[in-house]
């Protein structure tokens, strides 16, 4: 009799365990529906991403023609730029004061240059001579870098550092 009992505890135990990412009885929190929105445009606008960089290698591979890589390519934009769109405006609503709380004053953050200064601009000594710019998305990136580690695109100017061609 003591054999069945121990079996079932061992069993019960087992089975919780297993469910447990089900969310059963151990889950401590749960995410609200705005949580799980961001979650799901964050996921969405992650995919088209590593969708158009797959496009983008398919097509250096010559596995596309341009008209397929147009057409596929817009798709994919239309697809990230919506998801983008969407989390911008959550986060714009998350920002937005309430009538309960007090309104801070915003403080103004410095503005990021869409395009790199010109190199009569930099600074010839210390780092700032390696720093450039990411066609792509604006991160800046080091001079011997080959790809953005911010969206994954070939850095052109890596190419021209190492001999390479474009």
């Amino acid at each position: 009799m003591l054999w069945f009992a121990a079996a079932g505890l061992i069993v019960a135990g087992v089975a919780l365990f297993v469910a447990a990412p089900f969310g059963g009885i151990f889950s401590a929190t749960r995410k609200t529906t705005k949580e799980l929105e961001h979650e799901r445009l964050e996921h969405e606008r992650a995919l088209a991403v590593q969708g158009l960089r797959e496009l983008e290698f398919d097509r250096e591979m010559g596995k596309l023609s341009d008209a397929d890589y147009e057409s596929l390519r817009a798709g994919l934009e239309a697809r990230a730029l919506d998801a983008m769109a969407a989390l911008e405006k959550i986060s714009a609503a998350e920002r937005r004061p309430s009538s309960a709380r007090v309104a801070q004053p915003r403080r103004e953050e410095p503005a990021i240059p869409a395009t790199p200064p010109p190199l009569s601009r930099v600074t010839p000594i210390g780092s700032a001579r390696n720093i450039h710019y990411c066609a792509q998305c604006g991160t800046r990136t080091a001079r011997d870098a080959k790809f953005c580690l911010e969206c994954g695109t070939p850095v052109r100017g890596a190419g021209r550092a190492t001999g390479w061609s474009d």
